[in-house]
């Protein structure tokens, strides 16, 4: 029950600090003109402790490769992303522009740890494309199965939520990276 509240009080304060800085002065507004047209775009992406940015079509994320995982994963998510399609769901892959490469998912092979989306195939089901780019192993953190389909999914589903009902969302997600927990086996 004490590890139950010390996650919950984690992903509490994350999302606290991605609102807080949303609301204050941390995202910075970009301008750019396209065809006589000024469109705005904002730069939230966290800072990279590791300089390894790999920018997907549907999602951004700063791979860690001593933990072969993501430390962030960043994307928006619109009120027009929310959709009822039901692709099929792909193996999932090395991401191939990881330089370092991404783990294999083979790791998960017998490590009692469910394979858990940073950003969420649900989030993505506006189009084939979009959801099968979120079942790339660079994408996923290994995650207790009572967390992956119990808080987390929750968690998910009440982003989902308030992207309906505030119509845009910038999301930010990550993995707690620390040296003492366990870590799987990883064979590339």
């Amino acid at each position: 029950m004490k590890n139950r509240k010390s996650i919950y009080a984690i992903i509490a304060a994350f999302f606290a600090l991605v609102f807080f800085m949303y609301d204050n002065y941390y995202f910075e507004e970009i301008s750019e003109v396209t065809n006589s047209k000024k469109t705005s775009t904002f730069n939230f992406l966290p800072t990279s402790t590791t300089g390894q940015i790999v920018k997907h079509n549907y999602y951004t994320l700063s791979y860690h490769e001593k933990y072969e995982q993501a430390e962030w994963v960043a994307y928006e998510l619109k009120k027009n992303h929310i959709s009822k399609n039901n692709f099929k769901r792909p193996y999932f892959e090395i991401d191939p522009k990881v330089k370092t490469k991404s783990a294999h998912y083979k790791n998960y092979k017998n490590s009692n740890y469910d394979k858990g989306h940073l950003c969420p195939a649900g989030d993505r089901k506006f189009s084939k494309e979009a959801f099968n780019e979120t079942f790339l192993t660079s994408n996923i953190t290994p995650q207790n199965h009572e967390f992956n389909s119990g808080i987390w999914n929750r968690l998910e589903q009440k982003t989902r939520y308030w992207a309906t009902k505030y119509e845009h969302l910038y999301i930010i997600t990550g993995g707690v990276l620390t040296n003492n927990l366990k870590q799987l086996v990883v064979k590339k």
